[in-house]
């Protein structure tokens, strides 16, 4: 039995595809960084866009990709795959494993039909068969069910993929585990946190409306700004720095607490985005752990639960209650925040809690219980 890791890359030269667009790349690096490390071997494939690709064409390709799968071989894939993978390409790939006698494992990043509308459709109000015509549904139900195991953020994603299945009359195998708060895989080595630094937020301003009302005097660091946010700081106590590579942003953030919180408006969480918060965990969260940096969370978050029993940081309702719950942290309190936060923070840093869930995952798979 061999495990193996697969790898997309869309040049000859070695990467990761949208690293310079957020977390994406940083993060695809990240797992494989973790699976290689519990011994899996990576398997290297092109993006390509050929939707008319002659069927001897593709099973010639499948060959090459994977005919060193053996029976019984453990294959890790990315879902979803490429946008310039149609459904044709994913299910032959899907069989291929399949005929080679591997299992396929699908390490859920995301749900893309939850990400424009996380929420699911009661059918006796609505007409299922429009809901399952969308591609990204399509692909979920229909082809993503098809693996051997799962590993998906959280146990709400896992129970909310459960849902979404019964809509087509469909189940889901037992072979499933979730990685929690995730892993940003780093070296960090700056100096002890203190409680009055201001609030950490990755991302531009000028996306994030739900910050532009704070109060004036509240302190907050942005890091990933853009040009467009120069005009947004006006009399306010708001510090901008330029993107930096996704390596480098642990070494630099300053503030006292890390937000992650995505929201049309203030001071609610409004929008598919936010909502899609409910399952999954979002790349800032584990990158602020492995700064030994609090966080700061929706209380209907998946993480918030972790932050909670954890005692890592602060948990919300709504944005409107962020100035007071910092200014009413004590020192004594916020000092032991950061020494919870150092117990966790080694473990975001070396993939722990992937490397279970890919661990646990493969028991269930191979490993009978009497």
């Amino acid at each position: 039995m061999a495990n193996y890791i697969f790898h997309f890359n869309g040049s000859i030269h070695p990467g990761y595809p949208f690293w310079d667009f957020g977390a994406a790349g940083k993060c695809h690096l990240d797992r494989e960084t973790a699976a290689e490390e519990l011994g899996f071997s990576r398997i290297d494939g092109f993006v390509y866009n050929w939707n008319t690709e002659p069927i001897d064409v593709l099973n010639a390709r499948m060959d090459g990709l994977l005919g060193g799968l053996q029976r019984y071989d453990c294959l890790l894939v990315h879902w979803p795959f490429s946008p310039n993978f149609n459904h044709r390409w994913i299910q032959t790939f899907i069989d291929r494993v399949h005929l080679f006698g591997a299992n396929l494992i699908f390490l859920v990043d995301d749900m893309a039909s939850w990400r424009s509308n996380p929420v699911l459709p009661n059918p006796a109000k609505v007409n299922i068969e429009n809901y399952m015509a969308s591609l990204d549904v399509s692909a979920e139900v229909n082809l993503l069910s098809q693996g051997d195991g799962f590993i998906f953020h959280s146990e709400a994603m896992l129970k909310h993929y459960r849902e979404q299945l019964q809509l087509a009359d469909k189940k889901l195998t037992d072979k499933v585990s979730w990685y929690g708060p995730s892993l940003n895989m780093t070296n960090y080595f700056q100096g002890r946190r203190h409680f009055d630094q201001g609030v950490d937020y990755a991302g531009a301003l000028f996306k994030a409306a739900f910050l532009h009302e704070l109060p004036d005097n509240f302190k907050l660091n942005i890091y990933g700004a853009r040009e467009k946010d120069k005009e947004l700081i006006k009399n306010k106590n708001i510090h901008l720095h330029a993107r930096v590579d996704p390596e480098a942003i642990p070494q630099m953030l300053e503030g006292s607490y890390g937000l992650v919180w995505d929201s049309e408006s203030y001071p609610d969480v409004v929008g598919p985005l936010g909502q899609y918060e409910r399952y999954n965990t979002p790349a800032k969260f584990p990158m602020y752990l492995s700064a030994n940096e609090p966080v700061i969370v929706w209380s209907q978050a998946a993480t918030a639960d972790f932050v909670r029993k954890n005692q890592i940081g602060l948990v919300l309702d709504s944005l409107a209650e962020l100035p007071n719950a910092v200014r009413d942290v004590s020192e004594e309190r916020y000092n032991q925040m950061i020494t919870n936060v150092m117990r966790i923070s080694p473990l975001i840093r070396n993939g722990f809690f992937l490397k279970k869930a890919i661990l646990d995952v493969m028991a269930k798979i191979y490993v009978r219980s009497v």
